[in-house]
């Protein structure tokens, strides 16, 4: 009787102890969601900063809440309009953000409705709100009363879950597809792998992960239309797949694989990565360029640069990287020119939403605008630095035209020794590419991959 009863304290113990981790998961969660929506952080800097424990147990619970929440804030803002009947102050917004990320759990998780709205209400208090913790138990109870199917929503921006603007411009530049395009937006990518062909085969790479995970390879994932490629059907924590350390596979998405095998397609020699960071195809080059080739690649930012060097080193491989301003080439350039130039240009990254849902929040309509003037800036200074007969592939992850077709048609006005040239890749991935006017356009979740735009250009010989 004693040894049992002192089992039901342990429990009861745990449970407490449990409980008061998911109430500052939940609360930190809020603080996370308030530092993207009213303070303009991005989502990864703003988890970094909220100093959560790396072994705490229950760091996937806290990654789904964050995530989310952020993916679908217009419909659950919407949802708590529904049940205030006046704005809460901007002082309290992190206790606005606090009933979103509950709405969340109740609607798209499986957490048992009572233990969301209760962990809710008690993390309130964490954040020193305790004045308001009666209001958020009031509004949640109010939420779990209603025919939450029945709910309609009277807006675009709460149905589709993105900003009116960028609806815009998915209606203006894909009319037939802005609707998919938003609703692929708000479904988590998949984790994609390019593997090593140097090093494995494909076909073995997921079968080792299968082993290691004793699961069946039809279990694990499945093998891209690239050939290198590894769709998993479940995200895995790199340090878990078999001989990553050594080299074997990066993780990237499948659209991005695309960049660097248009861009060769046979050719080869000097070859410029420009904007190169993080460096995934810097790396994809070096792995399949032949062996009177090289690579230099260049990014803005030194702490970026230090990442492709760090993600090189992993792989093996080397190439003559520089942290300097692109366009400013007298700082950089040794003026011999390039055979190749791969252009990664700086963009909305509207393509990559699923991946990250803080776009969506953190962009603005003048970005664009913006990021038109610059990228039409530096390719034209790339332009330069390019060989007569040599190919330049313009490449973005955004899927906004003005970023895009419109970048591509205006250098061609105005440079005549350009010519556009057709991407030569399978069939199976030129089937699932939209043809641009002036390239090509792959929109997310096509296949499971992101959305990416590319433009393969040639320069007249001499």
């Amino acid at each position: 009787l004693w040894s049992r009863g002192l089992g039901d304290v342990y429990k009861r113990q745990e449970l407490i102890l449990n409980m008061n981790n998911g109430v500052k998961i939940r609360a930190k969660a809020a603080i996370v969601v308030d530092q993207v929506v009213k303070k303009g952080r991005s989502l990864d800097r703003a988890m970094d900063k909220g100093n959560l424990d790396k072994d705490n147990i229950e760091k996937s619970l806290f990654m789904v809440i964050c995530y989310g929440t952020i993916r679908h804030y217009w419909e659950l803002q919407a949802d708590l309009n529904k049940y205030i009947s006046r704005p809460i102050k901007k002082k309290d917004s992190v206790i606005e953000n606090l009933i979103i990320s509950g709405l969340f759990q109740i609607k798209y998780t499986r957490i048992p409705a009572h233990a969301a709205v209760t962990q809710t209400v008690e993390a309130s208090k964490y954040l020193k709100k305790q004045n308001l913790s009666a209001f958020v138990n009031a509004v949640l109870r109010k939420y779990l009363r209603s025919e939450e199917s029945a709910i309609k929503y009277s807006h675009e921006e709460a149905i589709y879950n993105h900003p009116q603007w960028l609806l815009d411009y998915f209606k203006e530049d894909w009319p037939d597809h802005w609707q998919e395009i938003s609703k692929n937006n708000n479904i988590q990518a998949p984790m994609w792998l390019r593997v090593n062909c140097k090093k494995i085969e494909t076909e073995q790479y997921l079968m080792a992960i299968a082993e290691s995970l004793n699961k069946s390879p039809k279990e694990t994932g499945y093998i891209g239309d690239l050939g290198c490629s590894i769709c998993l059907n479940d995200p895995i924590a790199v340090n878990l797949l078999p001989n990553f350390e050594r080299g074997f596979a990066t993780v990237q998405d499948g659209a991005a694989q695309i960049a660097a095998q248009v861009l060769l397609d046979g050719r080869g020699g000097k070859i410029l990565d420009a904007c190169a960071a993080p460096g995934g195809k810097t790396g994809h080059l070096l792995e399949i360029i032949d062996d009177n080739s090289s690579v230099t690649a260049i990014d803005i930012d030194p702490k970026r640069t230090e990442i492709i060097n760090d993600n090189l080193e992993r792989l093996g491989l080397t190439a003559n990287i520089i942290s300097a301003n692109i366009l400013d080439t007298t700082k950089w350039w040794n003026s011999e020119l390039y055979d190749l130039i791969l252009l990664d240009a700086p963009c909305s990254s509207t393509g990559v939403i699923r991946r990250h849902p803080d776009i969506k929040h953190l962009k603005r309509k003048q970005d664009i605008d913006n990021l038109n003037v610059l990228q039409s800036r530096i390719i034209k200074s790339l332009w330069s630095l390019l060989k007569p007969g040599g190919h330049l592939l313009y490449v973005t992850c955004s899927i906004l035209k003005k970023e895009n077709d419109l970048v591509i048609k205006y250098f061609l006005k105005n440079n005549l020794d350009a010519s556009k040239k057709n991407l030569l890749l399978n069939n199976n991935i030129n089937d699932v590419m939209l043809k641009t006017e002036f390239g090509y356009q792959l929109l997310p979740g096509t296949r499971g991959m992101d959305g990416f735009y590319f433009s393969l250009l040639e320069k007249a010989a001499l």
